[in-house]
């Protein structure tokens, strides 16, 4: 009876390895981009730029609830670039180009300035879950700020 149940109990375990072992493909998971099919396990990627589109290269900058998942990125001018509120589900921010570190402290969007209009002035509203573009045309470092957040800002610099 025992040789019974432990024959039983060996069976049921390789059925189980069996099973899930069937049609399992690695991928990546977790927050963050599937990099697809054929990646292999552990790659990272070293660009910041999305898959090209017809237009050209665009590069997405991460937004979460209350920051920016870098505070650099370096970007070829004319690149559309995506503030992708989509990050650990997103948050509601108010992004300008300015001085501070955002928040209510000294910091202030700019009236005007060489880069994206709708970075100047009150700024661009942006909700969580969405991914509006901007493009910086002329070269130049640009300090972006969330008016919302302490601490919310990006250096873009444009090549």
């Amino acid at each position: 009876m025992k040789k019974l149940f432990a024959l039983s109990v060996t069976l049921l375990l390789v059925l189980g390895f069996v099973v899930a072992g069937c049609g399992s493909e690695q991928s990546a998971t977790g927050p963050g981009p599937s990099y697809g099919p054929g990646t292999p396990t552990g790659a990272v990627p070293t660009a910041t730029s999305a898959p090209a589109a017809s237009s050209g290269p665009q590069t997405s900058i991460g937004m979460d609830a209350s920051n920016f998942t870098a505070h650099s990125i370096t970007v070829k001018a004319n690149t559309p670039i995506t503030l992708d509120d989509t990050v650990g589900g997103g948050g509601y921010h108010i992004i300008c180009v300015g001085n501070g570190n955002g928040g209510q402290g000294p910091s202030a969007c700019d009236k005007s300035g060489n880069g994206p209009s709708e970075l100047y002035g009150n700024g661009l509203t942006v909700s969580n879950g969405s991914t509006p573009k901007v493009t910086f045309s002329s070269a130049g470092t640009f300090h972006v700020i969330c008016t919302v957040h302490p601490g919310m800002y990006i250096d873009v610099t444009v090549q």
